[in-house]
């Protein structure tokens, strides 16, 4: 997926994927967008020699717990919005669990307002997830691909943290 920090977009494909979704505010909705992109058949691609100059975080720090918050429950929302139904269920399930593990981890370290940014984030996913359900309905009428190829089938928290793969090039992508 590309980056909101320099994504270049055709405005009929923009339009016609239904643009960047306000109701997230900020974290996760040009994913959001690549997402419902690729899976309608439109190609994604990178110029790695490109040069862009970006100031990371100028929406909200790394630490606040703010950005935990929307990080979490934006990506919680994003796997709703597109995620094929065969999926969906064992994911979020899944989400459950590393989601509970890291706000621990967050408790472990002293920092009860991210711990507890987490557990909000997923309470008010469940909250307003069904608020998105005719997005869901949309994405998956017009998908035309099931199977995107860049999509991981793993997850990058179990490569990380328990195998050790700390680099983009150990994940052995496809």
């Amino acid at each position: 997926m590309a980056t909101g920090a320099a994504l270049f977009i055709r405005l009929a494909d923009y339009r016609e994927a239904g643009g960047l979704d306000s109701r997230f505010f900020a974290h996760m909705e040009e994913i959001d967008l690549c997402w419902r992109l690729r899976s309608r058949g439109k190609k994604l691609v990178c110029i790695p020699q490109s040069v862009v100059y970006h100031v990371g975080g100028a929406t909200l720090k790394k630490e606040n717990p703010r950005k935990t918050f929307l990080n979490f429950r934006n990506n919680l929302l994003m796997l709703y919005k597109n995620l094929p139904d065969k999926e969906l269920e064992h994911v979020l399930f899944v989400r459950g669990i590393l989601d509970r593990v890291a706000a621990f981890v967050f408790y472990l370290k002293k920092d009860r307002e991210n711990a507890r940014a987490v557990m909000q984030a997923r309470r008010e996913f469940e909250d307003i997830r069904y608020s998105f359900a005719a997005s869901r309905i949309e994405n998956m009428m017009k998908s035309t691909d099931e199977i995107i190829p860049e999509r991981t089938h793993f997850s990058i928290l179990v490569k990380y943290y328990l195998l050790g793969k700390k680099h983009f090039s150990q994940l052995e992508l496809f």
